[in-house]
């Protein structure tokens, strides 16, 4: 079966365009991580007195979360709420892309820690980059991964395609592998 060129073309540019943006975001942010530029998170904490012991309970512990952040005039997340065990004991999460709630039992089991996190747009962005979203990135996140390659590919499958491109193109290519070499050794 021969691969029709203006097919391969036709994908090249598709995915190119619809993916840019999210990839631009990806670069920008990369690069900004690694200069260790990674935005601000307003951090507060609370000391929670309890009626009753701590307890795991999700119920419990989202009325409590939710009757807090009222309390103080804080917004709530939009994110789903949680209960998970974590070292040997448990730990509450309810967040978003902006702000997360952590409620963690103390030694003192008749109080709370309530950690209420605001991050600012640049440390919303470094949370897209580093896949910690929500499944919905997640998912976003490895196409754009598998849509790159195919668009890399077909990049390759065209120069190599074109006469005057051909050699060029297997230069690159091979100085491309040889370049990754080091990072092995």
């Amino acid at each position: 079966m021969k691969i029709q060129r203006m097919l391969v073309i036709k994908l090249h540019a598709i995915l190119a365009c619809f993916f840019i943006p999210m990839a631009t975001l990806y670069f920008v942010s990369g690069a900004l991580y690694a200069l260790n530029i990674k935005g601000h998170i307003d951090k507060q904490v609370y000391n929670l007195a309890l009626d009753r012991p701590f307890s795991p309970d999700l119920a419990q512990l989202s009325d409590l979360a939710k009757t807090e952040l009222d309390q103080r005039g804080l917004l709530h997340p939009s994110g789903d709420q949680t209960v998970k065990e974590k070292k040997g004991t448990y730990e509450y999460r309810w967040g978003d892309l902006k702000y997360l709630v952590v409620i963690n039992p103390t030694d003192n089991p008749l109080e709370v820690e309530l950690i209420y996190r605001e991050r600012d747009p640049l440390a919303q962005v470094m949370r897209v980059h580093r896949a910690e979203a929500g499944s919905l990135i997640k998912i976003f996140s490895i196409s754009m991964a598998i849509s790159l390659l195919m668009i890399l590919s077909s990049g390759v499958f065209l120069a190599v395609g074109i006469p005057k491109l051909r050699r060029t193109a297997w230069l690159s290519l091979a100085a491309g592998f040889i370049a990754i070499v080091p990072i092995f050794i």
